[in-house]
């Protein structure tokens, strides 16, 4: 994971696409790692970073995300990331 932080943080506004999907393949990595708080605040990123997530990968990356979230529905943070945004789960 420290490898795909360090990448994030050569992007600037943008390249905002891509950083949001090097940003759901963090997040997937954490919450496959059972760091659902930090999951949750990169799946975060990830569709605030996107915008109107025009983008079919993108959009699919953060239902990706979204997904893989569901599973710590019991984590404050990630029941907050699902409240906001499980709508995207639908289209």
């Amino acid at each position: 994971m420290p490898l795909l932080q360090d990448v994030l943080g050569l992007y600037d506004a943008t390249h905002a696409g891509e950083a949001a999907l090097y940003r759901s393949w963090l997040a997937v990595a954490l919450a496959d790692a059972n760091e659902p708080e930090q999951a949750a605040e990169e799946a975060r990123r990830v569709i605030d970073t996107s915008g109107d997530l025009s983008s079919e990968r993108t959009a699919e990356r953060a239902r990706t995300v979204l997904h893989r979230l569901k599973e710590y529905e019991d984590v404050p943070e990630a029941r907050d990331v699902l409240a906001d945004y499980g709508h995207l789960l639908l289209t």
